[in-house]
């Protein structure tokens, strides 16, 4: 598990490359990310606050149910998923595996 100090964020997409510079290799990020629901492009994103980024939210077990969730605009949630790195211009990409 990585955190960031009390107060202060990280790059969570900087989180690979640091393991990996340091020598090490891991197969997949899981995270666990508490934001707002919102729109890029054609897709629901998740702005976490004190993040730079957000994460496109794609991918996963239950997409489909937060998808269809009434009001999930807007909507504060918790998701855990699986990190994807850039593509292309886009921001990260988190899978939902879980939400609430």
């Amino acid at each position: 598990m990585v955190l960031p100090k009390p107060g202060q964020s990280f790059d969570p997409v900087a989180v690979p490359k640091a393991v990996k510079d340091a020598g090490f290799s891991i197969p997949k990020v899981e995270v666990v990310a508490k934001g707002k629901v919102e729109r890029f492009e054609n897709f629901l994103a998740l702005r976490v606050p004190g993040l730079a980024r957000t994460f496109v939210l794609e991918g996963g077990s239950q997409i489909g149910q937060l998808k269809a969730k009434p009001g999930v605009i807007g909507a504060e949630v918790t998701v855990t998923g699986v990190l994807h790195p850039f593509h292309g211009d886009k921001p990260p990409g988190l899978t939902v595996e879980k939400f609430e």
